[in-house]
Order: C-alpha cells, then sequence, then structure tokens
C-alpha cells in the first residue's frame, strides 16, 4: 500500500522534480518486466502508440483510450496525443520495459512492440512512466491482459484516484464512467466498466458465476473460468463469500441470459473497501 501512495505522489507535478534515483524501482527493478532496449523518441503516432528514431513502434500496454465521437470532449484519444507529443519532443530519450515471457506478449498483431516506456531523466525535466501519466490524467483506464498483467495493482491505483478526483474520463457528464449491473446492457459489443453489488455466486462445471440479481436469465452476470479462479485466489480474493459486496468489473459485455463479462484477467476484478452491508438475494434460479 506505502508504495502505490508512493507512485501516485510521484505523478503529482508539485513532486516530479523530488524524485529520488531508485523512485521507478517498481519498474526498473520489477521480476516481470525485462528492459528490453532504449530508443529515442521520433514522433507520437496516438495517445497509445509511439515511433522511435529506430522505426520500431512501440505501443503502450496495459491502457484502453476510449473515444466518443459524437462529442470531441470526450475524445480521450487526440487529448492523449496531445499530452504525449507536449511531454515527448522529438529526441527525447525513453527505455523500453516488456514482459519477461517472451515468446508471447511484447508484440501484437500488428507487429508492433508492446510494453512499458519510462523517459530518461535529464538536467530539466524529470522521469516519467507513460502508462502512469496518461493514468492520472484521467485520460486512460486499466485494460491488462493474460499476456500483459504487469504493474496490474499500481495502474489500478493511479486510475482509481483519477476517478475520485472525477478527471475527464470519471466526470460526472463522460459516458465512460463506471455503469451499474441494471445499465450494463447499454454497452453491448463495448469494453466498460461495471460497479454493483453481487447477489449470487454459482459454480456451474467449474465455472464461476457472479450474478447481480434475482434471476440469472436476465441479469448481469460476471464469468469466470477455473484458471482465472485459481490466479484470483492468489490475489486472496475469496470468491464464493462475495455475496452482499461490491465488486468493479471491467471487460467486454456481450449477450448471454442478459448483459455478461467473461472475466479475462485477474486484475479485472476489484473488491470495494465501500461495501453495504446487504442481504444477498435468496431467488437467483440458477441451473
Amino acid at each position: 500500500m506505502l508504495r502505490v501512495l508512493f507512485i501516485i505522489l510521484l505523478l503529482t507535478p508539485s513532486f516530479a522534480f523530488a524524485q529520488e534515483d531508485n523512485a521507478f524501482s517498481f519498474i526498473t527493478n520489477s521480476k516481470e518486466l525485462k528492459h528490453t532496449y532504449s530508443g529515442k523518441i521520433d514522433k507520437i503516432i496516438d495517445g497509445q502508440t509511439v515511433l522511435l528514431t529506430n522505426n520500431k513502434i512501440v505501443r503502450l500496454v496495459g491502457l484502453d483510450i476510449p473515444a466518443f465521437s459524437q462529442n470531441p470532449d470526450f475524445d480521450f484519444t487526440l487529448k492523449a496525443k496531445m499530452l504525449l507529443t507536449k511531454m515527448l519532443p522529438k529526441g527525447t530519450d525513453v527505455m523500453i520495459y516488456q514482459t519477461r515471457m517472451a515468446k508471447k506478449g511484447r508484440i501484437n498483431r500488428m507487429g508492433h512492440d508492446l510494453g512499458h516506456i519510462l523517459t530518461k531523466e535529464s538536467k530539466d525535466k524529470p522521469r516519467v512512466w507513460l502508462q502512469g501519466l496518461l493514468l492520472s490524467k484521467g485520460l486512460a483506464r486499466v485494460y491488462t491482459s493474460s499476456s500483459n498483467p504487469e504493474l496490474v495493482d499500481e495502474m489500478l491505483a493511479i486510475e482509481n484516484t483519477a476517478r475520485e478526483a472525477k478527471i475527464d474520463l470519471w466526470n460526472d457528464d463522460s459516458p465512460f464512467k463506471a455503469l451499474t449491473p441494471d445499465t450494463a446492457a447499454q454497452s453491448m459489443g463495448k469494453f466498460t466498466i461495471i460497479e454493483g453489488i453481487v447477489s449470487k455466486t454459482a459454480t456451474v462445471k467449474n465455472t464461476l458465476y457472479l450474478n447481480f440479481g434475482k434471476n440469472w436469465k436476465t441479469d448481469f452476470t460476471i464469468m469466470i473460468s477455473s484458471a482465472l479462479r485459481k490466479k484470483l485466489a492468489r490475489r486472496s480474493l475469496d470468491l464464493m463469500n462475495l455475496s452482499g459486496q461490491t465488486v468493479r468489473v471491467r471487460g467486454w459485455v456481450r449477450e448471454y441470459n442478459g448483459a455478461l463479462i467473461e472475466l479475462e484477467d485477474a486484475g479485472h476484478l476489484e473488491i470495494l473497501d465501500n461495501s453495504p452491508l446487504q442481504e444477498p438475494a435468496k431467488e437467483t434460479n440458477l441451473p
């Protein structure tokens, strides 16, 4: 917890120029990441992608940056690009950190490198972790994957600080703020974040279902595979006793007996501390 608070403090402007040499040791000394190469910025392609002078294209991993075409105020891809363009002029020295799993998770289907980017410190500029920067400004939300789960807790903590401050993505008027189980169907086919109280848990053929209503055929549901259940257990989440607790889930919403999110990564499910005391629903109609 102390490390997370320190990371958040690092990303505030007033603290940025008072960094210690090991301020980003959670990246540089990470057992999950490897410093694969360094380079110089050539240009910013978009809010999540940079071109280096060695012609390598690097995609910032672990993020989702949405855009709302009907309102330019909520075009966060453009806002993120503008911020990176300002922060990373041509020639900026950067270090690329990628997953240690060399055979997967380092290159996407476009042939672009996937990684975390850390700028090198110079006389007039502090080091900057680009993922943390975008999250702290409310311009991105966390979207890790099974092949790139690194630094999920650190990123979620920064995202939550921006959410509590209602910055950009998390503004009350934003179309991307968290939905409720009752409004989940509004995001069919889209990546979204949903917060709600678990009504009932059930296991069917070793797959766990978290239901958010009295009727599993129509309510919002989270589906968790047996493989992910083991990973969640390692994160000390007691899945079978979530009834009555408030959770936050992120993922792609699809239709399956109502709106459903099939959990993709262990970091996509959070148990919120402000869970109210509530009796779980008794009528669930589970198979």
